[in-house]
């Protein structure tokens, strides 16, 4: 390259780097992790800045690349399908909860900045994280990774996941859409790695929320431990505070699992569910008359009919007050179940068999299957 070429090249180089510095930072998505985090960070999507960061630099150096010859398409450190390969064996150790495999394909800059969340950034704490994860009931589902380009740091993948957290498959919840793994990597080895949760796929309205509050009123002084008390900041985790998200996420879940049948012969669990019943009825009711109202029966209107009646149904069945033997039954299972069901109709036309099974099977809620024929 000649003198003037360099120089062009500097000068490239210099222009790209401004524009990237004057480009907005999505902040629309969230990132961190699952423990204690989630409380900060709930029903909001935002981006960490050392994601957006790598993101800018990979625009950079991606485009300089591209001219100046910068990175070549048959340099070994940066083939997209060997990064893969690392980036998939490395998610799937974390998903199995192998600390020590998972770690063996980070590096030292990628564990100080922070794998996950920024609060991780030594051995000992991604390895308490992990174990918390578990404790959690985590579990994380690979949907497909994505090349997102390459530049110096090396070879930027973007992997889709669904995941479970605080035992939500063993209540009938999830698994939850929408999130993403971004890591770079170079030299067979992970430069970075951030996991970045769409809270607004339910989550945090159907297991968070409902958790937190079975926690400050069932267990207060374990709050700040498990992460649900959002005013005392961040807590960092023990082997004790694992022990406690264990046998916490188990009590909830027996406690909402509970049969609201059972408890039936109480005249004000009784007059409870009759006032779910009358709300469903009305509004299958509501259902019928709507779509026998629809010209031709058309397809696109009856979906909308059914979906706008089962937004107005829910909030009605919430405002019922609950008695105190089926408040957390109803208030952490079956409204959520509702909700998920409600959530799953715009894509299917028929919910699934067995979450219909679920909420026909409470109290007080068989009446509002209303995608049924």
């Amino acid at each position: 390259m000649t003198g003037r070429q360099d120089d062009v090249g500097r000068t490239l180089r210099s222009l790209l780097l401004e524009e990237t510095s004057a480009m907005p930072v999505d902040t629309h998505r969230a990132a961190g992790g699952l423990r204690r985090r989630i409380a900060h960070t709930r029903k909001r999507r935002r981006v960490t800045l050392a994601v957006a960061a790598s993101v800018a630099a990979a625009v950079v150096a991606t485009a300089v690349g591209g001219w100046l010859g910068v990175d070549k398409a048959d340099d070994p450190a940066q083939n997209p399908d060997s990064s893969e390969a690392v980036a998939r064996e490395f998610l799937d150790a974390y998903g199995s909860f192998d600390a020590d495999r998972a770690l063996s394909y980070l590096t030292a800059d990628a564990i100080a900045q922070g794998v996950v969340e920024e609060g991780r950034t030594t051995p000992d704490q991604l390895r308490l994280g992990i174990a918390s994860e578990r404790a959690l009931g985590y579990k994380q589902t690979i949907r497909g990774c994505e090349h997102q380009g390459n530049s110096a740091s090396g070879v930027s993948l973007r992997c889709a996941f669904d995941f479970h957290a605080i035992r939500s498959d063993e209540i009938g919840l999830g698994p939850y859409t929408g999130n993403y793994w971004s890591l770079t990597v170079r030299d067979g080895k992970i430069v970075s790695a951030r996991r970045e949760v769409d809270f607004n796929s339910g989550f945090g309205d159907q297991i968070w929320e409902p958790f937190a509050k079975w926690v400050s009123i069932e267990h207060p002084d374990d709050a700040l431990a498990l992460g649900t008390d959002e005013s005392q900041g961040i807590q960092p985790v023990t082997a004790d505070s694992i022990r406690l998200s264990e046998q916490r996420t188990a009590e909830y879940v027996a406690v909402v699992k509970q049969n609201p049948a059972a408890h039936l012969d109480q005249p004000k669990v009784a007059a409870y569910v009759a006032q779910l019943d009358s709300i469903c009825a009305a509004a299958q009711a509501k259902v019928k008359n709507e779509i026998q109202a629809i010209p031709q029966q058309n397809q696109p209107a009856i979906i909308q009919a059914r979906e706008r009646i089962m937004r107005e149904t829910i909030p009605k069945l919430r405002a019922v007050t609950e008695p105190t033997a089926v408040f957390w039954p109803y208030e952490g299972r079956a409204f959520p179940l509702m909700e998920k069901l409600f959530n799953a109709y715009p894509h299917n036309l028929q919910p699934p068999e067995s979450l219909q099974r679920q909420i026909q099977q409470i109290p007080g809620l068989n009446k509002c299957i209303l995608l049924s024929d």
